[in-house]
């Protein structure tokens, strides 16, 4: 879930009109419509009453929309908070910046900013957005930040990191899939499967062992992929459409009833693990690289 969407839906939910939010939020509003449809997919539930937009032309919250208002409001009040702080504060504390890759889950962000305001108490973060974790890095290499939440392997010299998360790569398909039925599924029963994947610069590096893995067990995936999409939400709907299916992480939320997310074994019964770091340039301080390896 994008917090750009959240975003939008603040907006409409202040100003309760689709035109003048889109007009705030400097889109046509078809789109944000269609941000707003998608946002209500992914939760499962609405978030404007759309008989009485319909019928009064009237947008109105629902009772769970107004309720997600207040807990959504929360989550950028801290974003926010955060940014401010270090703006107003920048001569009397320090602060560091925190790259992220867009495609990062925003509680997972959150989970690691509160890591680091607590052992960071005088310190204040400015976040900062990169295409790929690959581009996380290699903003570290070029010190353009401070720290940034990336997987490994680091594929830059002179970064140093501290493993925060391990997850597991699974794979994501329609639940009538021949396959759907097992929990566990071996990387050599998708040979004749077709693959959606994300764009190869939006990929942790990581995914190219997936590859290697299909032509030991003697076919190739990328000669199987059929479409190449730029953002998570757009490869989740082609898998539920029945185009293909995808390499997925194991702790991703999918808003959807109609995939089904399962366990990939690659050999001898093996899973591949998807490390998650937070790195940072070894010629911080080592006050802070210490601190840093000390909170997880």
């Amino acid at each position: 879930m994008e917090l750009r969407k959240l975003k939008s839906f603040l907006v409409v939910a202040k100003e309760l009109h689709f035109g003048k939010a889109a007009e705030k939020l400097n889109i046509t509003q078809p789109a944000l419509t269609h941000q707003i449809k998608q946002l209500e997919s992914e939760l499962g539930f609405e978030l404007f009453d759309k008989a009485k937009r319909v019928n009064n032309r009237k947008v109105e919250l629902t009772e769970a929309g107004t309720y997600l208002v207040k807990e959504v409001s929360r989550v950028i009040e801290l974003l926010d908070r955060t940014i401010k702080n270090a703006k107003i504060n920048s001569e009397k504390r320090k602060q560091l910046k925190l790259g992220i890759p867009k495609i990062c889950l925003v509680n997972e962000v959150m989970e690691v900013l509160k890591n680091l305001q607590l052992k960071f108490p005088d310190t204040t973060f400015k976040i900062i957005e990169y295409s790929s974790v690959t581009s996380v890095q290699e903003a570290l290499f070029k010190e353009n930040i401070d720290i940034g939440i990336t997987t490994f392997p680091l594929v830059f010299k002179g970064l140093d990191y501290q493993i925060f998360k391990n997850e597991f790569l699974n794979v994501i398909m329609p639940k009538k899939h021949p396959l759907a039925k097992y929990q566990k599924i071996k990387i050599e029963q998708l040979r004749n499967d077709k693959w959606i994947e994300l764009a190869k610069d939006l990929c942790p590096p990581s995914l190219d062992d997936v590859e290697v893995y299909c032509r030991n067990a003697g076919f190739s995936r990328d000669a199987n992929i059929v479409q190449e999409v730029s953002n998570i939400e757009l490869l989740v709907g082609l898998v539920q459409t029945g185009i293909g299916i995808a390499v997925f992480p194991s702790h991703y939320p999918i808003h959807s009833g109609e995939i089904v997310s399962k366990e990939l074994l690659f050999s001898e019964n093996s899973r591949l693990k998807v490390t998650k770091i937070l790195a940072f340039k070894e010629t911080l301080s080592q006050e802070y690289q210490q601190t840093i390896k000390n909170a997880w």
